[in-house]
């Protein structure tokens, strides 16, 4: 049995679903049940209610997993101490093997939380006894998605990235190289590193966006305090505007921008280019629907 926490999240969605795809049973652990209802009605999935965060809560959850996803929500101040006493309870359970959802160039070092965080979970579940794998793709192209109002308002998109280069990954992907991982043997003590197809500057970006619309779609760079305020103006927590920019300044520097394919090829996945990921989500760009419709 498999466990999946942040079954509700964006990638442990499209997760469940790919389990879903292959009629394969998994547990989920969302730690409020209404946000699992999606999945109420299927008998392949197991829904436990539990905390991350609170050993006392997951003997639902671990009861008969052999192996556990390892991934939390983006919290800039708790994720270390959340996955970690994940990974150590799930060892107390008895959990065999960990896969965990790490990023690009993890590195206690960083200037940038995250990737600090994620060499810090990292080193943990290594140490831990337990079997491990870790999973570290470039950021999403649904990260994309959230340009759609100012696509659609205003004929362009805004973030501080330059002309630097970046290679984003479709999360649908991702979880095709975790359906492999999880459902077969020989992954252990390995890590896969993954991006998408294309290396792209965001005038590229622009570029395709307007091939895709029909009309001209701008790139606008912003200093990294302006992306700050736009992020915390559209309701997001300080500390966790202040995170996501200092990523950006990882990624100016070029930390996202080689293509890396072998996990692809390796496991037989195609990769998905951005210029057909922004033709399946057209009508989103369009404002004809949502993201979440």
């Amino acid at each position: 049995m498999i466990l999946i926490p942040g079954a509700t999240g964006l990638t442990g969605t499209a997760l469940v679903h790919e389990f879903r795809k292959h009629h394969e049973r998994v547990h989920i652990l969302t730690r409020d049940a209404k946000h699992a209802t999606m999945f109420e009605d299927d008998p392949n999935i197991e829904i436990a209610v539990g905390d991350m965060l609170k050993p006392e809560t997951l003997d639902d959850a671990f009861k008969s997993v052999d192996k556990a996803v390892l991934l939390s929500t983006a919290d800039p101040v708790a994720m270390a101490e959340t996955q970690i006493a994940f990974i150590n309870a799930a060892k107390k359970a008895g959990v065999r093997h960990i896969v965990k959802l790490s990023c690009l160039n993890p590195d206690k070092k960083s200037p940038a939380r995250f990737l600090r965080m994620h060499a810090e979970i990292e080193k943990h579940l290594e140490d831990s006894g337990l079997t491990w794998t870790h999973i570290r793709p470039a950021h999403f192209m649904q990260m994309y998605l959230l340009d759609a109002p100012t696509v659609i308002a205003q004929d362009a998109f805004f973030n501080p990235l330059g002309d630097a280069f970046i290679a984003p990954i479709d999360v649908y992907d991702l979880v095709k190289v975790f359906y492999v991982v999880l459902t077969t043997g020989g992954h252990e003590g390995k890590m896969y590193e993954l991006s998408g197809p294309d290396s792209m500057t965001m005038n590229d970006i622009a570029e395709l966006f307007s091939k895709a619309l029909g009309r001209t779609i701008h790139y606008v760079n912003v200093t990294l305090e302006q992306e700050r305020q736009q992020l915390v103006s559209f309701g997001m927590p300080e500390q966790l505007a202040d995170a996501v920019n200092e990523l950006y300044s990882e990624r100016c520097k070029g930390s996202e921008s080689k293509v890396l394919l072998e996990t692809q090829k390796l496991f037989g996945i195609r990769p998905t280019p951005f210029a057909e990921f922004v033709a399946q989500h057209v009508e989103i760009f369009q404002g004809i629907q949502t993201a979440h419709s």
